[in-house]
């Protein structure tokens, strides 16, 4: 199960958030709230606690497969995905110090080719920690910069490398979700003057669940037939899809108007909807692990 995890602020107040990839967005599955000056640890901490309590929280079936961007790449990190026995996708920097095949160089030196994703096995990812990792490097036309994506040492069986790439891409949607909820829900230009952290962590969590809901109804068998009546196709490709319109406008459509969706069968029609989220039918832009 891919989660995504990144953090956006909003007004003085920075808002961890890990997210579940599907139809182009991201389905919040936890977030914590707080201040750089109020903070009782250090950063990672919190950060890794939050991992901690997420993974726990989860039914022990379900294998997780954190994605992380450049600002997660520390050997600490790395290490407590190691003892919990996690995956990880977590791309690193280029100016990070690693040893490969008894060779101290940077990440920016490693070799590459463009559309061609190569994996280095038994990196020791810096120059002191020295974390056993596999590091796929990858660049395609267009980028500013190669892809250097840290995964567990040993792991090319459960995480290929194409797929490794793949569920990389992923990445993205919690950015766009992050848009929506400073957009769409509002959140941008909120001031709050007391207890900053603690009342944007309720009133997210209300945004949250109604962000759910519409997602979920975007998806949904009526939503997908107004995407068919009503959607214009780009002529090119775009960020690796046609489509133009999300599943969160067709969301806002269908809720608009009272000829598409009555309130009789709202209740059926997000049951349903949320029965495909769970069982997996929803299409995701990354692939299963």
């Amino acid at each position: 199960m891919p989660v995504l995890v990144d953090q956006t602020a909003v007004g003085g107040v920075q808002v961890l958030t890990a997210s579940y990839p599907v139809e182009g967005r991201a389905i919040p599955l936890a977030m914590a709230t707080f201040e750089h000056a109020k903070l009782e640890w250090s950063q990672n901490l919190l950060e890794e606690g939050f991992l901690r309590r997420l993974a726990g929280a989860l039914p022990p079936q379900v294998r997780l497969v954190w994605i992380m961007d450049r600002g997660y790449g520390r050997a600490t990190l790395l290490v407590v995905c190691r003892n919990q026995q996690w995956l990880f996708v977590i791309r690193g920097r280029a100016a990070v110090i690693v040893e490969y095949q008894r060779r101290r160089l940077s990440l920016g030196r490693l070799p590459h080719r463009q559309g061609k994703a190569c994996r280095y096995r038994g990196v020791l990812y810096q120059g002191k920690e020295k974390e056993r990792v596999d590091i796929i490097v990858y660049r395609e036309k267009g980028f500013k910069e190669p892809w250097y994506l840290l995964v567990p040492a040993d792991s090319e069986e459960i995480l290929p490398t194409d797929t490794v790439v793949q569920l990389y891409r992923s990445r993205m949607q919690i950015e766009v979700s992050f848009r929506d909820f400073k957009s769409w829900l509002g959140v941008r230009g909120l001031r709050l003057k007391v207890r900053q952290a603690e009342r944007l962590n309720r009133l997210l969590t209300g945004l949250a669940m109604s962000y759910i809901l519409l997602l979920a109804l975007g998806t949904s068998r009526l939503a997908q037939q107004l995407r068919r009546e009503i959607e214009v196709l780009r002529r090119r490709s775009r960020h690796g899809t046609r489509r133009t319109l999300s599943c969160l406008f067709l969301a806002l459509m269908v809720v608009a108007d009272p000829l598409l969706l009555s309130f009789s069968n709202l209740t059926q029609l997000l049951k349903s909807s949320l029965q495909a989220l769970r069982s997996g039918q929803a299409k995701m832009a990354t692939v299963s692990v």
